[in-house]
């Protein structure tokens, strides 16, 4: 490369890391801002899919058209929270096309990684002392914050690694409230996973996070809209 090259390049780093620390970006928000922008790629793919697939499990396979993604896929939203500025319905990566689906996104914001097949939440279990934030820490941080911007009842982040089953995590009081309305009458799904683990933020202080987790098939087949429309009475 050459140096006006080098030169350039080294610019243009500069800018982005200005802008990311003047914003309050994430690398992953950057990377959310892309893929809203019109990419193609598989994450883009899984959303649209699993907006079909959510809608179809509201309207008990009436309608696949009650969620799409939202502007951005919610990073327009964080963005502007981040500012003090709101952006009504438009939080984390799932919003409602049809008022029938607003109380689920009022009850929860939900957030979607695909791919990241490296990594999984163990990661924040075993990771040493010493080492830097683990990837499932920013997931976590990231959909905390979104539900915290958007003013829900919780949150819900929704994972899928290549070759492997779509897992949902949220945090443990929604499963507690769920079972109070009659959700899971089986008692806990297997497999099942819960945990207490500290959460560091940008700035790397942590909080410690109480997450229950389970296949999203399972969590889909065991809960029902009727189910949160109810939760809504505690929130």
């Amino acid at each position: 490369m050459s140096g006006n090259k080098r030169a350039s390049a080294s610019v243009a780093r500069a800018a982005v890391k200005a802008l990311r620390a003047e914003l309050g970006w994430t690398p992953s928000d950057l990377i959310s801002i892309l893929r809203g922008g019109g990419s193609s790629s598989k994450g883009s793919g899984y959303e649209r899919e699993l907006c079909g697939e959510l809608s179809l499990w509201w309207t008990h396979g009436a309608r696949d058209d009650i969620f799409w993604r939202s502007s951005g896929s919610g990073a327009r939203a964080k963005v502007r929270g981040r500012r003090g500025a709101d952006t009504h319905g438009q939080h984390g990566d799932i919003s409602a096309t049809d008022p029938i689906g607003q109380p689920l996104i009022d009850m929860f914001t939900i957030e979607i990684k695909r791919g990241y097949s490296e990594h999984t939440i163990q990661d924040i279990l075993d990771r040493l002392v010493t080492g830097g934030r683990q990837t499932y820490e920013d997931f976590l941080q990231q959909t905390i914050e979104s539900s915290e911007q958007a003013g829900s009842y919780a949150w819900l982040m929704i994972t899928r690694r290549d070759r492997r089953r779509a897992m949902v995590w949220f945090p443990m009081h929604v499963f507690a409230t769920l079972r109070s309305v009659g959700a899971f009458p089986g008692g806990r799904p297997r497999p099942y996973f819960g945990m207490r683990a500290t959460v560091r933020n940008n700035s790397n202080n942590g909080h410690d996070v109480d997450v229950c987790g389970m296949a999203l098939e399972d969590f889909l087949g065991a809960v029902g809209p009727h189910h949160i429309i109810t939760m809504q009475e505690f929130a």
